[in-house]
């Protein structure tokens, strides 16, 4: 029903010539030099009597200033309202006691300046002249929130709307059940966001987080840009001077257990065409740790960089994904390790093995001399451009306080890092890699699960789903002597309430044509558009769809049994080519369920399986070009309540549209489902039928192209 739309760049770099009496080496790469000796200017610093913490980072270069402010709490478990943190950061801009929505964002724009506010702060930024605007706007945004209720409601319902899309997308799945997987849903960092927890954010709830964690005395302002300090003290003491200070609850949690064997966890995504692979497991490995520089180029060698022992082996070499990363990450709390690839279903297990190899291959062989040199190379580059920025410097001050850092460690880092060996490599290795005890999780089609239990060190997969809950793997038998056409007959008889089949072809010899009209919004960069579905089917085989938004087509796609095309509005009017047209001919035919085996579809029943927990019949249907659909069939009622295709762009790109049908209404001539819902690339759009009209009055030129 949605076709994909899908939106390079190239570049060339000229290389120069070298002086002919000295030629470089290129067979390797350089070896690093003597470390350079980094003077990193500190900032200046003050603190309130309240207790805020500023520190400021002169630069007078452009007439630009910068306000960080970040509370420095610890997580909290939000059982019963996950999600509750980043609601109450969001609603801090949504109004106050003095000011609406819209009169803040009015103000903002007016001087062309940014506010955004978040979980853990407010960050703003301006031209030097309106700093003192702009702090006055940021001081009565976090002094005097409101909370407004229909804001609140506003935001709970785009949330909503998020959420929906997330068991279409692969990555969100996967962070979300790895989060699960890694720490357990007693950890804030396993915690999983669902509908009722939306449902139990409120005001009082967000107002009670605000003053129990938004306190001077837990915060720090960092200010960046074309300021001096004394200046900045004035205009600090003027709009935070009053915030006031308070005791603020302090969270421990106990660290995961250690990952015992190799366990393999599976959420099935069906219709995936690729799997997306996660090895991981959690490590105590913090902020500053004393190995920090030999765990960093360790990790860079084995997944981090582009030329990474990974990428070389999955992408360069295998060519099973576009791109395969992998690093060990530190945490306030607990750090992690983590590396992960999309990959093409019929490699899943190949690249599962490639990946514990590469884990093996960092732990057990020493790394080379040129690819040592190479990543120490890169990181000592990346790390002389960040300092350009004077973010940097005020970050790196940052850190040094809040994670309680030796007051050099950013000025020895690059002497720390020259001085990592390959022994040095090895040992951190050794120390933090582990393919023996790993979790791997695999969120794809569930057709490729049964290769992967050959990892698992008990040889059972788990089974989950999006959020994170074990799902038991109930295999219910067909019925014996069962066949896919029994079960398009039986739902046959059902849309038609006939007993027999010689009746339903009486129903269908009736009928002429269908018109039905659908209503839906998509949720696109925070908006929502509303969108109108008409379709036109006209015995035998003409057919016209039509996509309304804002009050004009679209898209549009017309067949009339001999000719036809397609338009939208970024790829214009295209023509069907002759094979196209072919295929319209059998796959636009208004009875087309009643006469499969006639138009030469081919039928197979695969199994039982539940969709939205009810138990269906699943039939795979092979049109005459060979391209297969999935219809689910409701065991009980017999009506079909989803199906699943693959659709391939212009491009050559694949992606599964999913469709889900409920609420069947009678009608004179068919039952037909009520509300759709289309899972397309990562979208979901709930369609709710307006009208149907059976056997409508088209004008002459409906169908024409």
């Amino acid at each position: 029903m949605m076709n994909k739309i899908i939106l390079t760049i190239t570049f060339f770099i000229a290389a120069t010539t070298l002086n002919a009496q000295y030629e470089i080496d290129r067979s390797s790469a350089p070896k690093p030099g003597k470390a350079p000796e980094i003077n990193i200017g500190s900032p200046a610093s003050f603190v309130l009597e309240n207790g805020l913490k500023v520190f400021v980072v002169e630069n007078h270069k452009l007439p630009k200033v910068s306000f960080q402010l970040s509370i420095d709490k610890d997580p909290k478990l939000e059982t019963g309202h996950v999600g509750l943190s980043s609601m109450m950061g969001d609603m801090l801009s949504a109004g106050t006691t003095t000011k609406t929505k819209q009169q803040i964002d009015e103000e903002i724009d007016f001087i062309g300046a940014s506010i955004s506010t978040f979980s853990s702060g407010i960050y703003a930024s301006c031209l030097s002249k309106h700093k003192e605007k702009v702090l006055e706007i940021a001081s009565d945004i976090l002094l005097n929130p409101a909370f407004p209720e229909q804001e609140l409601e506003k935001k709970k319902k785009r949330l909503m709307s998020s959420l929906k899309s997330v068991k279409t997308d692969a990555n969100s799945i996967s962070s979300r059940v790895g989060g699960v997987l890694k720490y357990g849903k007693n950890h804030p960092y396993g915690e999983v966001q669902t509908s009722s927890d939306i449902d139990g954010i409120t005001v009082e709830l967000c107002k009670e987080y605000y003053k129990t964690y938004f306190r001077p005395n837990i915060s720090y302002l960092v200010i960046v840009g074309d300021i001096d300090v004394e200046e900045s003290k004035a205009l600090v003491e003027n709009y935070f001077g009053s915030w006031e200070k308070a005791e603020v609850p302090i969270h421990k949690y106990s660290n995961p257990e250690k990952v015992e064997g190799v366990r393999v966890a599976f959420v099935d995504k069906p219709g995936a065409v690729q799997s997306l692979i996660s090895v991981m497991y959690p490590i105590d490995y913090k902020i500053g740790a004393q190995d920090n520089a030999k765990v960093s180029v360790m990790s860079n060698i084995f997944g981090g960089a582009f030329s990474s022992y990974l990428n070389a082996n999955l992408r360069e070499d295998k060519g099973y994904t576009y791109g395969a990363r992998g690093r060990i990450s530190p945490d306030k709390i607990i750090g992690q390790f983590n590396a992960s690839a999309s990959v093409r279903n019929e490699v899943t297990d190949s690249s599962i093995s490639e990946f514990l190899a590469e884990m093996n291959h960092i732990k057990n062989e020493p790394v080379s001399d040129e690819d040592l040199n190479r990543i120490k190379n890169n990181m000592n580059g990346d790390f002389a451009l960040s300092l350009e920025r004077s973010q940097t410097i005020a970050r790196f001050a940052l850190n040094v306080v809040r994670f309680n850092l030796p007051q050099d460690y950013y000025q020895t880092y690059l002497s720390r890092l020259q001085s990592v060996s390959k022994e040095d490599v090895q040992a951190a290795a050794k120390k933090y890699i582990d393919p023996d005890n790993c979790i791997i999780l695999v969120v794809g089609n569930k057709e490729v699960a049964e290769s992967l239990k050959k990892f698992d060190s008990d040889g059972e997969i788990e089974f989950y789903d999006i959020n994170g809950d074990i799902e038991k793997e109930e295999k219910t038998p067909l019925p014996e002597g069962l066949t896919a056409q029994q079960v398009i007959n039986d739902y046959l008889l059902a849309i038609t309430g006939k007993e027999n089949l010689d009746d339903v072809k009486k129903v269908y010899k009736k009928l002429k044509g269908i018109k039905s009209v659908m209503n839906g919004a998509i949720s696109q960069g925070g908006q929502e558009f509303s969108m109108t579905f008409t379709t036109y089917q006209k015995a035998p085989n003409s057919f016209k769809m039509e996509i309304n938004a804002m009050g004009m087509v679209v898209q549009k796609e017309v067949f009339n049994g001999s000719t036809g095309g397609s338009m939208n509005m970024q790829t214009g009017k295209q023509d069907l080519s002759a094979e196209e047209i072919a295929k319209k001919k059998i796959t636009s035919a208004l009875d087309k369920e009643l006469r499969y085996k006639e138009l030469g579809y081919q039928l197979e029943l695969m199994a039982i399986e539940k969709v939205n927990d009810v138990p269906t019949y699943k039939v795979a249907i092979t049109n005459p070009f060979n391209s297969v659909s999935y219809a689910y069939f409701d065991v009980d009622s017999k009506l079909k309540v989803s199906e699943m295709k693959i659709e391939t762009s212009s491009s050559g790109e694949s992606a599964t549209v999913i469709q889900y049908f409920s609420d069947y209404q009678s009608s004179k001539y068919l039952k037909y489902p009520n509300k759709v819902v289309v899972e397309n690339n990562g979208q979901e759009i709930e369609l709710n039928v307006s009208s149907v009209e059976y056997n409508p009055k088209f004008s002459s030129d409906e169908f024409s192209w």
